[in-house]
């Protein structure tokens, strides 16, 4: 499902979780953090600078959503435990909105 068909509370939820990932919080922008997410950290904060004018049918925007909400939600970064202090969308609704956008069943925390 393209981010046009989420609602803009979902669509602003997923902008909290680049955002998240861009500033660091949560995963660490250190040696592996291109192994993890398939990108240069400049990539995630030029998709963070475009919003809200981004084409996740486009690959690298697409790879970005993708790996930053999978890694948040399922990468062993230890940062579950007091989530509310990253980000403001809980959890849950973070593995919902991911599954809806993906359209398929995703790990959760």
């Amino acid at each position: 499902m393209p981010l046009a068909d989420l609602d803009e509370a979902e669509r602003q939820a997923v902008l909290e979780c680049l955002q998240c990932v861009a500033a660091g919080f949560v995963i660490q922008h250190d040696s592996e953090f291109q192994t993890i997410m398939g990108v240069e950290v400049s990539v995630v904060k030029s998709v963070v600078a475009a919003w809200p004018n981004v084409d996740d049918s486009d690959d690298v925007v697409r790879l970005v959503i993708n790996n930053s909400m999978n890694n948040l939600l399922g990468y062993p970064h230890g940062k579950h435990q007091g989530w509310e202090r990253y980000n403001r969308v809980p959890l849950s609704e973070v593995a919902r909105i991911f599954e809806k956008w993906r359209g398929d069943t995703v790990p959760r925390p």
